[in-house]
């Protein structure tokens, strides 16, 4: 096995989960340490999620697809998120529900391109929605439910702990549910993988996320 980056409204939903997700919180800059899992499995995912914001910069690739109430899967496109710090990110969204898209954050400014368009620069109203994922930062912990480690998976000659999880979160007045699994690094006690799905109502999306830290990355305003 080797890692691999493998309705319009509705998916900005797992957007805003995902990007939750990867900036739980704000935490000084300092990268993982070694990781040998406790006897409480759901603490550990929850420092799991806890110890990516402090990993920057790091890279994240997802790869996902989704079914409606009509059991057609749609391909959700291949997101790559880009992070230097919780608030300065750069997300490109390749064949996404709103075409090919780019969002650019630094600060308190938010930039996008939709479709291929022109770039625009939007107030902070102009971009509630996305802001609502600081306001899901703070849930996360509580969200979940549950946790089990299920053993060890060595790949390429690295060590990996694995866990599955349930989530459960509050997002545009309905529970999503979220089980998956996860693989973390023995050496930096960072997630290195999730393959999850969510679920509400008739709506599921399976996603596959990768992570790469210590890269180099720069996000700088796009030229207008």
């Amino acid at each position: 096995m080797k890692f691999s980056a493998c309705r319009r409204r509705t998916l900005w939903v797992p957007l805003l989960l995902a990007l939750a997700f990867t900036t739980a919180c704000h935490f000084n800059r300092s990268h993982g340490t070694a990781f040998t899992p406790s006897n409480d499995a759901r603490r550990d995912f929850q420092e799991t999620l806890e110890r990516v914001n402090r990993a920057f910069p790091y890279r994240l690739t997802e790869v996902s697809s989704s079914t409606g109430p009509d059991g057609q899967e749609t391909s959700g496109g291949t997101r790559v998120a880009e992070f230097v710090a919780a608030d300065r990110f750069h997300v490109k969204w390749a064949n996404g529900p709103l075409g090919n898209t780019e969002i650019i954050t630094i600060g308190d400014k938010q930039y996008r391109k939709l479709d291929n368009g022109n770039w625009t620069e939007g107030a902070p109203s102009e971009f509630a929605s996305l802001k609502r994922e600081k306001q899901m930062r703070e849930k996360m912990a509580s969200a979940v439910k549950d946790a089990h480690y299920i053993g060890t998976e060595t790949i390429d000659g690295v060590l990996y702990h694995m866990y599955t999880y349930t989530m459960e979160v509050e997002a545009s007045g309905q529970k999503w549910t979220s089980t998956g699994k996860t693989w973390i690094g023995s050496s930096d006690g960072l997630p290195h993988q999730y393959d999850f799905e969510l679920t509400v109502g008739d709506y599921r999306q399976k996603s596959h996320i990768t992570y790469e830290y210590n890269v180099d990355i720069k996000v700088e305003k796009p030229v207008m």
